[in-house]
């Protein structure tokens, strides 16, 4: 019984882990992208 818990306890941390590594990895996709769309943005009024 001991050793479910342990076992348990420990795929918890991996998903809370995992769930966390990928909300991160989200938000430091989206802050490039956002960033490669406003240099994009300037360039355009320059193609006349």
């Amino acid at each position: 019984m001991i050793k479910t818990l342990i076992k348990l306890k420990i795929l918890k941390f991996i998903l809370i882990g995992s769930v966390s590594a990928a909300y991160t990895l989200m938000r430091y996709c989206d802050q490039k992208n956002k960033v490669k769309s406003k240099k994009e943005k300037k360039s355009l009024p320059l193609t006349r």
